[in-house]
Formats: structure tokens, C-alpha cells, sequence
């Protein structure tokens, strides 16, 4: 740990005793405000306020590890005549510079300047010429260029950009002679001075290149990075010559060459992956909302680059296109429940996949192209011993009369017209959420029955009519007298509760603060029927017994009178309807693309049969708006008379206020 040593001297006046002090203070509880100090090799780095402790750890690690690089290329020093390696090729150069080494270490004591002296170098260089060599320090010691980079290091920078030239040359030029390594800069600089470059910007792309790969090996801990014109120029000039060498390669294979305007492939796969992503968030977003629906597909991308292995583009050939697809028709473990995948989950994955590919072909950021036999890869998921149904898991699960008979009774006002809104019009969450007033048509004949539409209508007959989203199927339900009372009610307490009127554009279900109850932009839209359901399950549980009611979710609501209709073969047609499905199949005489032609009559009926069905459901309870338990109905009706303070209420009620609280919630009146 740091450490601040501080001597305070005091002097008594009177004694002229000098006291000292000595107080250590630890860094954590230090309130020097300039940040910590590092020391290392007799020199002082102070870094900057405000830093982690980890952050400090990891730049004090960075800084350890340029000093072993620099002790390292330091020990290592050849410094040479430029004139010497003029016309040698620098393998000889290297080769030399190590044997020049190499034989100065075998020589120790006080015989080494005599030797040097009579001659024992040998000649540097295989030309025999010999410029004057010298060895670096026998030590190593802090360089303008290593000093320049801890500072770089002290200031968290990363990558580290080439260093500046005079703290470069100052640390690779010694008394006209340069490092054997950096020999290029000496004819960078060996013109007249004004054609010397001034900065490290105005190198040419070939010397910033081999300085990048020098200093690479001389500090090899040191992340280098090159200015972006030079990394521009590079890039180009690899990337024209490697499509040379593919034509030549071409060209010896009697292969047809690489066509000049298509790029090479950059990027990797997980980097298209990324890009998809965006463009799927993209296509998603509907003004200044985002569908909700759009989460699934964008988790399915997501997926593709957090669980399976990162590759070149350049490299995805027809073999790895159907590794990839393996690995989801394999069916992989599901990393929270250590179960392998379900069939529909993978083959949804597949699905993705499909799209991501077709938009990758066609993508001019990666160039990269679908092989010739793409349409050759398997992509069948395959089936597991565990995916064989039972028999007794076939039949799609409802509710009986009794069932709903328990729920209506103690549902409140608002859970009732969920309830028998999608039992009327076999509609779940995502469709009665998203019915707005515009969509009702009370008290009056069906809309079409002016455009030809034949079916008996009047003024007391109630109807909604939309289309469906995604598909634009339009649907029209007959409207049951239950559920136009609710609707009527529910419209007059949201207008009182929101303290306006209500627009004809706006959803149907609202919250108390004019938000859609059916959050489409949200990953779990309908969480919040969800928890309505499960407060009324609770409440029936309680009530009736916890095995009263079956523990199906609200979207069962939505199967029951389809179930009910498919259940005649020669009205199943009906269901289809009800649900706003469209052509379920070409052969399909029934139903047909021009919605007028569809039974709508036929269905109106059936559904007023099935209300007769579920009389017995209304008979328990003839007015939808009375609330069964009495407490709740307390609570609501004290509320409702203007007495809004909670702990009241508790008082009157002789409960706890965590009661009321939750009892107010359930009425919808909190």
C-alpha cells in the first residue's frame, strides 16, 4: 500500500523543545485530492484523480510490463553507422547485430577495451565494411520514448498512437549512429532537412507501417495503433495486392477471376451479427414507439453471436454456413434449466437464420456472398426421444362452465369485462388491449348492413369490428348485452378516474394515467393481464379451494369458444372466423381472400349460441358491476363516496391498511 510520510515540527516558545511528529497515513484514508503515486525504477508517476483502485491496479500492471519491454530493448542496442547498412539486406543486418552481441557478452574484465582496440570485432556486415558499431547501456534506464509511453500508460490511453519524433529519435539515435532495428528512419531523415517529414502524420504509410511493427517488437505489452490515413492507406494497398495474388491464383486454376469491383470480405460474424441486430431494432421502431413483438426476433440475433464462436466472414464457406446451423438443429442445452432446446425455440432460431443469411448476401458492408450450394444446407432441427407428446396432452385445455362460473363470481367489475370480452369475441391479450373506442359500434345495426351484408341487426344490437395486426385480417364480433353494459361502465369510470373524455382514437383499456394497459413496446406486453389473472386465481383459491379452477393463463380465454366450434366439423370453418385467421390453406372453399364472402352471419349466430352455453356463468351473478366479496365491495363503495384517505378506510373497515391498499388495486381504483 502507498504510503505519506509527513513531519510536523512544533516549537514550544517558552522551552524552545522541538517535538516531532511522525504520522503515517495510508493511502485509502489519505485526503491528498491529487491522486495516487507509483514509483518504479527511480522514477515518479502521480495518477490522475478520481481513479478505481482497479483502474490503478491495471495502470501500475501496464506500466511493470513497459518496463520489462524496455529493459529487454534496451539490453539489446546495436546502434549503427547509417553508411554501414546501406545496401545490406536487413536479415544480414539482424544476423550480425545478434553475433555482435552475442561476442561482447563473452568478453568480461579488463581485457574488453583492449581487445576492442586490436580489433577482435569482426567486420560488421557481410560486405566488410564496418561503419562503427556500438552496444547500449549495459543498463537499462528510462528512455525519452519509454518515458513518453508510461505517460500514455499513467493517462490510461489505449491503443497507443505512434510516438511523437523527437522523443522516438532522441531514444534510437546516439552520436549519428541508430539502432539497427529503426534503421528505415535514418533514410527517412538522411535528405536535406527541409525534406524531412516534421510529424509522425506526415510519414509515408510505408515507414509508419514499419515503425508500427518495430516498435510492436521492441514493446510488444504496448496495444500500438497507427493515425487512421495511414491504417486507410495500408488497408488498400494489402487488400489490392491480396486480390492480385486470388487472380493469379484463379488464373493457375483455370478458375474464373475475382471480379475488380467486389471488395474483399471484412468483418467477422459476429460483427454482421451486431449489424443485423440494428437493422432489425431499426425496422421494428414506428415513429417514437417500438414493437413489442420485435423483442423475440431481435433475442433469436442475439443469440447467434453469444452462443456460438466468432469467425471471419472471409472464412464462411458452405462447410461453416452449416456448422452454424447445426449447432441449432442439434438442439443445444438451455444454459438456465441444463434441458436441451425445445423443437419450436430451435426452429424459430433457424427461421432467424434464414433472414440474417438473405440480409448478409445482399449487405454492401461485408460483402460477403452465399455460397453456390447454399440452398444445399440442412437445416431440418431434429427430434429427441422427449418431444413425443402424450396422448393425453393433445387436447387443447379450457375451462368448464363451472370454472367460469367461480372466476366470474369473484372477479371485480374490470376483471369481468376482460373476461367476457374474450370469451365474447375469443380474443386474448394482445387483441383486446389494442381495441380502440373507434373499433364499437353500440346500440345500432351492423355497419355493412348498408353495403349488402345480410344478417338480423337493429338498434339494440351492439358489434366491434378491426383488423388484425400483423395480418390486417379484418374481424367483426357480435357484442353480448353483458358485455355492453361493462364496456359502457368501464368507459364512464376511466373518463371520471382520468378526468376528461375519452377520444375516439384512444385504446379501449387504459391505466389511471392514460398509458395503453397493453405495453407494445415492452418485452412482456401483457404482464400486466397477467397479474390480474393471477390476483384473481388467488382470490377464487381462497374462496372456493386451491383446486377449484384449473391454473390456465388468460389466453385460454381466447380458445374457448373456438374450441367449442371446432368441436363440429362442419362449423369449424367458424372458429377460423372468430379468430380473425386468415386462409388457413389454398384448398381452403370457405374461406376467401375478399372478407365480405366470409360467414359472418353464420358466426353471430354461433355466437349467441354459445352465450345461451354460458347462461348459467350470468345467472350466478345478473349484475355484472356487483362485486361478490363483501370487504372489497366496503372498501370500493367508501372510496368511491369521496373518502380517499387509506388509513381511514382501514379504521372503518377494521383492517390493515395493506389490505385496503391492495383491495383498491384490484377494483382498479389505485
Amino acid at each position: 500500500m502507498l504510503v505519506d510520510r509527513a513531519w510536523e515540527i512544533t516549537i514550544n516558545q517558552s522551552s524552545k523543545k522541538i517535538t516531532r511528529r511522525h504520522s503515517r497515513k495510508k493511502s485509502s484514508q489519505s485526503t491528498d485530492t491529487k491522486g495516487e503515486r507509483f514509483f518504479l525504477q527511480g522514477k515518479r508517476w502521480r495518477f490522475p484523480r478520481g481513479l478505481s483502485t482497479q483502474d490503478v491496479e491495471t495502470r501500475i500492471s501496464r506500466l511493470r510490463a513497459l518496463w520489462d519491454d524496455h529493459e529487454r530493448f534496451c539490453l539489446s542496442q546495436v546502434f549503427v553507422d547509417p553508411s554501414a547498412m546501406s545496401g545490406l539486406p536487413e536479415f544480414a543486418i539482424e544476423e550480425d547485430a545478434k553475433r555482435f552481441l552475442k561476442l561482447q557478452s563473452s568478453v568480461t574484465g579488463p581485457s574488453h577495451e583492449s581487445d576492442k582496440a586490436a580489433g577482435a570485432w569482426p567486420p560488421f556486415g557481410v560486405s566488410g565494411r564496418n561503419g562503427g558499431v556500438t552496444a547500449g547501456d549495459k543498463a537499462a534506464d528510462w528512455s525519452p520514448l519509454a518515458l513518453w509511453i508510461a505517460d500514455q500508460i499513467k493517462h490510461g490511453v489505449q491503443p497507443v498512437p505512434l510516438p511523437p519524433l523527437p522523443e522516438l529519435q532522441s531514444s534510437v539515435f546516439r552520436n549519428n549512429q541508430v539502432d539497427y532495428r529503426f534503421g528505415h528512419l535514418a533514410q527517412v531523415f538522411s535528405g536535406p532537412r527541409e525534406s524531412h517529414p516534421p510529424t509522425i502524420r506526415d510519414l509515408r504509410w510505408q515507414d509508419a507501417f514499419k515503425l508500427l511493427n518495430r516498435l510492436t517488437e521492441a514493446y510488444p505489452s504496448v496495444p500500438w495503433t497507427m493515425p487512421q490515413h495511414h491504417i486507410d492507406e495500408t488497408a488498400r494497398f494489402h487488400e489490392q495486392a491480396t486480390k492480385e495474388a486470388i487472380a493469379t491464383t484463379a488464373k493457375v486454376r483455370s478458375q474464373k477471376p475475382l471480379s475488380p469491383d467486389i471488395p474483399l470480405i471484412p468483418g467477422t460474424f459476429h460483427d454482421s451479427v451486431r449489424e443485423y441486430v440494428k437493422k432489425r431494432t431499426a425496422g421494428f421502431n414506428q415513429g417514437d414507439e417500438f414493437d413489442g413483438s420485435g423483442h423475440s426476433m431481435i433475442g433469436l440475433a442475439e443469440n447467434f453471436a453469444k452462443r456460438q464462436p466468432d469467425l471471419p466472414l472471409a472464412t464462411l464457406d458452405f462447410t461453416r454456413c452449416q456448422e452454424i446451423y447445426d449447432f441449432w438443429r442439434n438442439r443445444p442445452l438451455n444454459l438456465r434449466t441444463g434441458q436441451p432446446l425445445t423443437y419450436k425455440h430451435c426452429s424459430s432460431h433457424i427461421g432467424e437464420l434464414h433472414r440474417f443469411f438473405k440480409w448478409l448476401h445482399t449487405s454492401d458492408k461485408f460483402a460477403w456472398r452465399r455460397p453456390e450450394d447454399f440452398d444445399l444446407l440442412e437445416t431440418k432441427v431434429n427430434r429427441l426421444p422427449s418431444d413425443r407428446r402424450s396422448i393425453q396432452n393433445i387436447e387443447i385445455k379450457t375451462f368448464s362452465v363451472e370454472h367460469l362460473k367461480l372466476l366470474y363470481k369473484h372477479a371485480l367489475p374490470a376483471q369481468r369485462l376482460k373476461m367476457v370480452w374474450c370469451l365474447n369475441c375469443s380474443h386474448g391479450a394482445a387483441e383486446i388491449g389494442r381495441v380502440a373506442w373507434e373499433d364499437l359500434f353500440l346500440n345500432q345495426p351492423h355497419p355493412w348492413t348498408n353495403e349488402g351484408l345480410e344478417c338480423a341487426s337493429s338498434e339494440s344490437d351492439s358489434w366491434c369490428g378491426l383488423l388484425r395486426p400483423k395480418t390486417d385480417v379484418v374481424g367483426w364480433w357480435w357484442l353480448w348485452p353483458e358485455t355492453t353494459e361493462l364496456v359502457q361502465w368501464w368507459k364512464a369510470d376511466l373518463e371520471k378516474r382520468l378526468k376528461r373524455e375519452l377520444k375516439s382514437s384512444e385504446r379501449m383499456l387504459l391505466t389511471d394515467k392514460g398509458t395503453s394497459l397493453y405495453r407494445d413496446s415492452s418485452r412482456n406486453a401483457q404482464t400486466s393481464f397477467a397479474n390480474e389473472w393471477s390476483r384473481l386465481h388467488a382470490r377464487v383459491a381462497k374462496a372456493e379451494g386451491k383446486d377449484a379452477v384449473p391454473r390456465l393463463p388468460f389466453g385460454t380465454l381466447r380458445d374457448q369458444m373456438s374450441n367449442w366450434l371446432g368441436s363440429d366439423q362442419n362449423r369449424a370453418v367458424l372458429a377460423s372466423v372468430a379468430l380473425a385467421h386468415g386462409i388457413p390453406h389454398k384448398g381452403d372453399k370457405l374461406l376467401y381472400k375478399h372478407y365480405s364472402n366470409r360467414p359472418w352471419a353464420h358466426l353471430f349466430e354461433a355466437q349467441k349460441e354459445y352465450r345461451q352455453l354460458l347462461q348459467p356463468v350470468f345467472d350466478e351473478i345478473p349484475d355484472p358491476l356487483v362485486i361478490h366479496d363483501p370487504l372489497t365491495s366496503q372498501i370500493a363503495d367508501l372510496w368511491n363516496s369521496g373518502n380517499q384517505d387509506l388509513r381511514a378506510i382501514a379504521e372503518a373497515c377494521d383492517v390493515h391498511i395493506v389490505t385496503v391498499r391492495r383491495k383498491l388495486r384490484d377494483c382498479g381504483l389505485i
